[in-house]
Formats: C-alpha cells, sequence, structure tokens
C-alpha cells in the first residue's frame, strides 16, 4: 500500500508540474505579448506629439527624429500616406519599400483610428508586432504613425523558459519525490500498525490496542480499539459458550462421537472412550481405533448415506460386557456435515429386564408348586371318603404347604420393603451379644436335634448402628442357613469383634459348602445352589437375598468363603 501511496502521490505531483508548466509558458508568451503592445502605443503617443520647425520636410525628418529619440527603445518607426505610400521610415529607404495599403495595420488604422498585426516582416525577415495609429497632419493629410518591434526576444524567451522550466520542474520532482516519500512514511506508520494489530488478531490475540492518532486516522484508530473490544467480548463469550457445551458433552452420561462429511473425527467424548474403549493418540478416524468402533462407524456411514436417522442395539464383547443403545444421524445444519452418534449404556436397565422376568418366573414357579400340591390334595380329599389317618396326612401336607406360601410371602414383603429404603423403624444401636444369643436359643431345638453345636464368641459391649428387627432378620437369616444346610454333629461357630471402626461378624458352619461355580450367584432373588434339598428344607430361596439388602441398608458389606464338602463362612461388616 506504501507503494501504490508513493506511486500515485509521484504521479499526481509529476502531473501538477508538467499542467503548471505548459500552462506557463505560454502565459509568459502572452505577458510579453501584451508588454511589447504596451512599448509600441508608449513609443506611439510621443512620435505624434512631436511638432516640426516651419518649412522642412516634415516626414524623413520626423521618422529620423522619433528613431533617434527612441533609440534605446529598438523599436522602428515608418510614416506611412493615406494611398499606402511610405512617407518615412526610421531603418530602410522609403523609395526602396511596397505600397503599405494592404498592410492590415493600416488598413484598421484608416478605418478606425487605430490598427494591430502580428507578422513576419518582408523588409527585415523577422516576426514583428505593429501598431498603428491615424494622425491629422497640419495641412490636413491623414497619416499612419506606424511603430514595430521585433518578437525574437519572444521566442528566446520560450526558449530559456523551456529550459529553466525543465530544470526546475526535475529538481522540484526530485523534491517532491523525497517529500512524498517522507510524507508515505509518516502517512503509512499508522496504517502499518494498524495492519500489524490486524494480524495479530487474525493470530489470536484478543487484547490488541493501537495508539490513537491526532488526525484522521484517530477516528479509524478509535473505531479499530471499539471493533478489537467487541471482537474480545465476543470471542470470550465463544470460548465460554464452547467450554460450556464441552463441559455439558463430556460431563454426560452418553457418550457421543462427532464425524465431518470426510469421516474424520470432530468429537470424541470421553464417556465415549470409557464405553467403547481406549483410542490411540494419532487416531483420526473411526477405522484406526479398532474394536468396538468399527460397529458405531457403520451406524454412522448408513445414517450419512441414507440421510434418515438409525437407531440400534449394540451387543459389545467384554470384558465387561456392555450393550448400547446407539442413536446415529447425519448433522445437516453445519456447514460442514457430517454425522452424530448418541449412545446409552443400557447393560443394567437389560439386566434390570431380565432379573424381573426372571423374577416373575421364579415367583410364578414358587407359588406354583405349593399351589398344585394343595390343590390336588383337596381334589382327593374331594373325591371320596378317606381313612382318617390318610385324610390327616393330607391335611397335614396341605398345612405345609401352606406354611410354605405363607413363608415365601412374608419373605417377598420383607424383601420390597427393604428394597425401598425403609430400615425397620429408628436406627438404633443394637447389642450384638444379646441379639445373637437369642437366635443361638430359637435355633438350639434344631440344632440340638441333629447333634450341632453352637459357638458363640462376642466382644463385651459391642453394638451396631441398625435397627433391631433388621439385624435380628440377617443374622437368624445366616444362622440358620448356617443349621439347614450343615451335617449331623457339625458345629456353628459365630464370633464378632471390632475392627478399624467397624463391627465384624462371622458365622462359619461345617457343612455341605458351595461349589465355586455358584458363590458368584447365591445372593441373587430365588437362587438355590441345591433345589431339591432347599426345598425340602423349607426355604425360599431369598433368604441370602434378603441378608444382602439388609448389609447395603445399612452401608455395610457382606463376604462368602465355602468349598464344597467343607463348609462355609460369611464375614459381615457393619457400621457401629
Amino acid at each position: 500500500m506504501r507503494r501504490r501511496f508513493f506511486r500515485a502521490a509521484t504521479l499526481a505531483i509529476l502531473a501538477g508540474l508538467v499542467v503548471a508548466f505548459l500552462f506557463a509558458v505560454p502565459l509568459m508568451g502572452q505577458l510579453y505579448t501584451d508588454e511589447t503592445e504596451k512599448r509600441l502605443d508608449t513609443a506611439l503617443a510621443l512620435v505624434c506629439g512631436y511638432s516640426l520647425p516651419e518649412g522642412e520636410q516634415p516626414y524623413e525628418r520626423l521618422a529620423e527624429d522619433a528613431a533617434a529619440r527612441l533609440a534605446g527603445e529598438e523599436l522602428r518607426i515608418t510614416l506611412i500616406a493615406e494611398d499606402g505610400t511610405v512617407l518615412g521610415d526610421s531603418e530602410t529607404d522609403p523609395a526602396g519599400m511596397a505600397n503599405h495599403a494592404g498592410r492590415p495595420e493600416v488598413r484598421q488604422a484608416l478605418e478606425t483610428g487605430e490598427g494591430r498585426d502580428i507578422r513576419r516582416s518582408d523588409t527585415t525577415g523577422e516576426r514583428e508586432m505593429y501598431r498603428a495609429v491615424t494622425q491629422t497632419m497640419p495641412d490636413g493629410s491623414r497619416v499612419v504613425f506606424r511603430a514595430s518591434l521585433s518578437l525574437e526576444g519572444e521566442g528566446r524567451m520560450q526558449a530559456t523558459l523551456w529550459g529553466c522550466g525543465l530544470i526546475g520542474m526535475f529538481m522540484g520532482l526530485v523534491a517532491a519525490l523525497f517529500a512524498a516519500h517522507y510524507s508515505a512514511g509518516r502517512l503509512m506508520e499508522p496504517l502499518q500498525e494498524l495492519t500489524g494489530a490486524a494480524r495479530r488478531i487474525a493470530a489470536g490475540e484478543t487484547g490488541v490496542r493501537v495508539a490513537a492518532a491526532p488526525d484522521e486516522m484517530g477516528e479509524l484508530s478509535g473505531a479499530f480499539n471499539r471493533m478489537t473490544e467487541r471482537l474480545a467480548a465476543a470471542h470470550a463469550e465463544l470460548e465460554y459458550s464452547s467450554e460450556r457445551m464441552a463441559g455439558i458433552l463430556q460431563g454426560m452420561d452418553d457418550g457421543v462421537i462427532a464425524l465431518d462429511a470426510d469421516g474424520r473425527i470432530t468429537l470424541l467424548t470421553r464417556r465415549a472412550r470409557e464405553l467403547l474403549g481406549a483410542v490411540p493418540s494419532e487416531a483420526s478416524r473411526l477405522e484406526e481405533c479398532g474394536g468396538n468402533y468399527l460397529a458405531v462407524q457403520g451406524l454412522l456411514e448408513r445414517a450419512m448415506e441414507s440421510g434418515e436417522p438409525v437407531r440400534e442395539t449394540l451387543a459389545l464383547a467384554g470384558p465387561p460386557e456392555r450393550i448400547l443403545q446407539v442413536y446415529a444421524a447425519r448433522v445437516k445444519e453445519t456447514r460442514e456435515g457430517g454425522a452424530l452418534a448418541v449412545f446409552s449404556d443400557v447393560t443394567r436397565i437389560r439386566k434390570l429386564e431380565i432379573m424381573r422376568s426372571e423374577f416373575v418366573a421364579n415367583v410364578t414357579h414358587e407359588l406354583k408348586t405349593p399351589l398344585t400340591s394343595i390343590r390336588g390334595y383337596i381334589e382327593l380329599l374331594k373325591s371320596g371318603p378317606r381313612d382318617e389317618e390318610t385324610a390327616r396326612s393330607f391335611y397335614e401336607i396341605i398345612e405345609i404347604e401352606a406354611e410354605r406360601l405363607q413363608k415365601l410371602t412374608d419373605d417377598l414383603l420383607q424383601l420390597s420393603e427393604i428394597e425401598s429404603g425403609a430400615r425397620g423403624g429408628e436406627n438404633e444401636s443394637v447389642g450384638v451379644e444379646e441379639a445373637l444369643g437369642q437366635i443361638c436359643e430359637s435355633l438350639r431345638p434344631e440344632a440340638e436335634g441333629r447333634g450341632i453345636a453352637f459357638r458363640l464368641q462376642v466382644e463385651p459391649g459391642l453394638r451396631v448402628g441398625a435397627s433391631p428387627r433388621r439385624f435380628h432378620q440377617l443374622m437368624k437369616n445366616l444362622m440358620e442357613n448356617a443349621v439347614k444346610y450343615n451335617r449331623d454333629n457339625g458345629s456353628v461357630a459365630v464370633t464378632a469383634q471390632k475392627e478399624r471402626g467397624v463391627a465384624v461378624i462371622r458365622v462359619a458352619d461345617t457343612g455341605i459348602g458351595i461349589p465355586a461355580e455358584h458363590l458368584g450367584r447365591i445372593f441373587e432373588r430365588f437362587y438355590r445352589v441345591d433345589k431339591g434339598r432347599s426345598r425340602e428344607q423349607g426355604g425360599t430361596g431369598l433368604g441370602l437375598s434378603i441378608v444382602k439388602h439388609i448389609v447395603s441398608l445399612y452401608g455395610g458389606d457382606i463376604q462368602v468363603e465355602s468349598e464344597a464338602g467343607t463348609g462355609s463362612a460369611f464375614t459381615v461388616r457393619l457400621p457401629l
């Protein structure tokens, strides 16, 4: 821009000098001509004012005398009769001169009293200016007084003007070039500062400001600073919105993946990595990520090709196994296009659905078995008379099955109550030794009938933060199972002590044990290691599930150690 300004200023100055010079030379010529004409008029006025001595020849003497008087003016004086005859001339013998009646200035003077003409003289061969006036002589005749002056000096003056003008124009141009260069530098400094500031803003700086200039550039500088302030505010708002949106996306429980129209990754959230697996740092496309990302890529490509949203469930191989609900759609609102996939982890929901289905099936089965038995024996009783002993046995079986139904119903209600978060009353401090002693006494008849010995060892004064009813349910289920699934003449050892701020209660038996493949599922509803033996013992399959839920309700945990044929040990940890 500086070069263009300098070039334009140079051309403008040069054009101005040329125009001024071309205007000045003709003007100087015109001034020279006007000055010559004034000199001629002055000379004619002097000549016309002369008087001659009486008796002398007037015309030759008059011309010579006038020329002598005007010797310093380099003028030529000519007297011409009314018929054009040359009467006298200050430079040439009039006898040898042609008739001047046809000369323009003579003709004009005879017609109007004065005349003027510029032409090349036939006598001298030079370009001259002629000025003529008519004068009436004492004898009554009219004589034309003509004065002429060579204009060759004008040509010399113009030549001098051209030479001096060109030299002056060159020197002026050089000076103007230096001045233009200096002025361009001074004028361009604010623009260069603005240009540098604009480049810094384009590079990402937001706090750029320029100094205010005192002239018209000050308005531009002020407008630029106001613009940068608005840009900085808009940039800050955009950054805030972008960070806020990124925070929202990164904090979503759903994973999000976005691709541009060329399939390059533009967004891959933290949750997406958690659900689909780690991504190589240099990966820019989903096919470079491999594994589970390829399945998502297929859905995104389908969405981009069809233009319609794609909804699909993906089952991902573990560990851990996951089930994802994926929604993929083409992005039409942005200039880049591409596609977006949002996927939710529905593994827990699906597991809950499976558990619900299994629960319904198990409850149906558990209810159906005793109901079928009761219905069958009732039909037998209704079919005809039975002896008293047979009828009594039928009634006993019906009573047993009814008690089983009652226990199943009670356990289901307890489990539902515990799952709802009901703690069974105020969260009191329960004395562990007293509660365990009561449970031992209630189970002692059954244990002694099979020769099973109870060993109870409790740290004195140990208390836990739980309601008495829930704690009783928890420990009775564990200790009752230790008796039911024990061997005859076996033992049950119950210990309770304080360790690291929690109560640790351990129930160990010498029973049949639990095979390793069943240990991970024994706390599920209706899960039985030995279904036949469990029903035979009157179990509902809900006891350990109730235990697990009560422990979780009070913020504790439970662990089991067991081997088939060697017994089991359940360890419960509860807050004090």
